[in-house]
């Protein structure tokens, strides 16, 4: 169920970046602060998202 919510996660950061930045490099648009944010705050989801599908190792209850 976790590596579902992962993934989903991942997926909707995706197109939420992909709405917001791309437009970026047009003549005449700017970037706001909300926008910078949402970005700020994808790459932290990919990189915790990240880790936590790649991990390795099942942590099992002793």
């Amino acid at each position: 169920m976790r590596k579902i919510i992962d993934v989903l996660l991942i997926l909707g950061f995706l197109a939420v970046d992909f709405f917001f930045f791309h437009d970026v490099f047009k003549p005449g648009e700017s970037t706001s602060f909300a926008q910078y944010l949402t970005g700020a705050l994808s790459l932290l989801v990919f990189v915790v998202c990240g880790q936590s599908l790649l991990k390795s190792t099942v942590l099992v209850k002793k």
